[in-house]
Formats: structure tokens, sequence, C-alpha cells
């Protein structure tokens, strides 16, 4: 019975986060339909921007610059950053027209958010009741502070955590859907690839890692605990990994020199960024389950009696003895 109410209340817990992110959501979603500032779109523009320009012009995808023949996307589309990869996972958004494929990128993130709340939950209900919802709430709804410290971290430090303010209790999802950004794509990814190895299942785990990479920053802090996850079946998780890298970043460097691009930009400097608030929700997610598999591990070892190695001479004694 214990078991059964423990359940109940961290389903109970996710129900609630996932509540609040979609609230979450339907706060930003008026905000979408504005640029960001007076020079620049919203994030999403570089996504649309660097696929439009996959079938149009693929020589000039990392440049920051307007091109001639441009898809117009007013005031500036930004530039686009990420692997090839993500490309592939974009590419059904550019049958629409830039506003509604925007929208519809946000609708499907949104419409995701009950995959990663099954994920969180498989991997957590066996583990301590309060850190479980702690989890929960953290991947869920992330309102913990985004350094460099924002106003909206400033609210939620003047204790502001149940706000309806959405920039309160849930900074970095808010930001994530005003500007359209994958990052709350790349968190339910990477959680789900940890899902499938937690369940034992490598294949399907690298598949997830692979298209989960588009931002190597969270994928590279996630895979030690994808590892120790796939350990079990670490050979099938590695050629996975590889395999499934390979297939969706290896035909660019045929096409155009793209990867060739995108490997110059990135050696060059002139694709990496600062940390905003959307980058720390797959940092946190990761981070968090981590730390829980960690006091989980040290728990149950700390549980098992200590025994000294049995000699040949030992072992005859305890076989007599029986």
């Amino acid at each position: 019975m214990l078991t059964k109410n423990k359940k109940t209340l961290i389903i109970s817990v996710i129900l609630i986060a996932v509540a609040l992110n979609a609230i979450t959501f339907c706060c930003a979603y008026p905000e979408t339909f504005k640029p960001e500032s007076p020079t620049l779109a919203r994030d999403f523009s570089a996504y649309y921007i660097g696929e439009w320009r996959l079938f149009n012009n693929p020589t000039k995808i990392y440049s920051g610059s307007p091109q001639p023949g441009d898809y117009q996307i007013l005031p500036k589309p930004q530039t686009f950053k990420y692997t090839p990869s993500f490309l592939i996972l974009f590419a059904p958004f550019l049958a629409l027209s830039y506003q509604d494929a925007l929208i519809a990128f946000d609708v499907v993130q949104l419409a995701l958010i009950p995959a990663l709340a099954f994920f969180v939950y498989k991997i957590v209900k066996d583990k301590n009741l309060a850190i479980a919802a702690i989890a929960a709430i953290i991947i869920l709804i992330e309102p913990l502070p985004t350094p460099p410290i924002d106003q909206a971290a400033l609210n939620l430090l003047h204790y502001r955590f149940f706000s309806l303010n959405p920039q309160s209790f849930s900074p970095s999802y808010y930001v994530g859907y005003v500007l359209a950004n994958a990052h709350i794509l790349q968190t339910i990814l990477l959680v789900g690839a940890l899902y499938f190895g937690f369940a034992k299942k490598p294949w399907l785990s690298a598949l997830l890692f692979a298209f989960g990479s588009f931002d190597p920053r969270a994928s590279l802090l996630a895979l030690p605990l994808l590892l120790w996850y796939n350990r079990q079946k670490i050979l099938q998780f590695i050629t996975g990994t590889v395999t499934f890298l390979l297939a969706t970043n290896l035909p660019f460097f045929f096409y155009y020199n793209i990867g060739f691009t995108f490997l110059q930009t990135e050696v060059n400097g002139s694709i990496i960024s600062q940390m905003y608030p959307y980058d720390w929700i797959p940092l946190y997610a990761v981070v968090t389950l981590t730390i829980i598999e960690i006091i989980n591990t040290s728990s149950r070892n700390t549980k098992k009696p200590f025994r000294f190695p049995l000699t040949r001479e030992t072992k005859r004694l305890e076989t007599t003895q029986k």
C-alpha cells in the first residue's frame, strides 16, 4: 500500500508540473508573434532560414549575414548554429510559412512534454519520494536560476515561485517557448535516451541520443550517465550511437561540403554563443538525473554487508559446516 501511495504522489506531482508547463506555454504564446528585438527575429528564424538554404543556397547555411534571394524573415533571421543532423529533424516544418512553422514547432514541443513526463516517471518512480518529486519539478518546470542571473531568476529568488507569472516559476521554459527554441526538444530527446538506456533498449537510446546531440554541450554531459544505464549492453549502444551519428551527419559532408563548413565555423568560434535561459533546461535535467543515480547507487552499496574474499581454506570450512 505504501508503494502504491508513493507512486500516486509522484504521478500527482508530475501532472501538476505538466499543467504548469502548459500554463507557461499559454502565457508565452502571444509573444511569439513579435520579433525578439527591433533588429532580430526569434531564435526559430535560425532553424527556418537554415533549412530553407539547405534546399536553395546550401553553401550559406551557416552564414550570419542575409543572402540575396533569402526567404524574407523580418527584421532579420538569426544564424543557424546546430549540427547538420538537426536539418533532418526540422525538414517537415519548411512546408509551412515562417510564422505557422514557428507556432507548429512550439506546439509539437508542448505536445511532447507528456512523453518527457513519462520518461521521468519511469526513471524515478522507484527512488525516494522527495528526490523523485524534486527531479520531476526541476525537469518539467525548471524553476532554478540561470546564470548569469537575469530578471526572471531574481524574481524567483524573491520567493515568487508560486506567482502566476511564468517568468518567475518557469523562466527557462517561458523563454524557450517565446523564442521557439529547440532546447526543449533536446531535453525530451536526451531524457528519452536516458530512459531507453535505463530500460535496457540500447538501440533506441542511441537513436534518441544521436538526434539529441545537435547541441553537443548537453549531450556530452549526458554521455557518462548514458554509458552507465547502457552498461549491460554497452557494445550495442556504442555501435548504435556511432551508426546513427554517421547516418545523420556524414551525408552532409558530401552535399556542398555542409559538414566541413560546420566544422570550420565551429573551429573559428563563430557559432559559439553565451548561455541563455533555455540552454539550462537540458543541462539541469541531465545533472539532476545524474545526481539521483549517484545517490541511489551509493545507497544500494552501503546496504550490502562487506565480506572478505574467501580463501580455499575458508570455503572448505564453510562447506564442512553446512
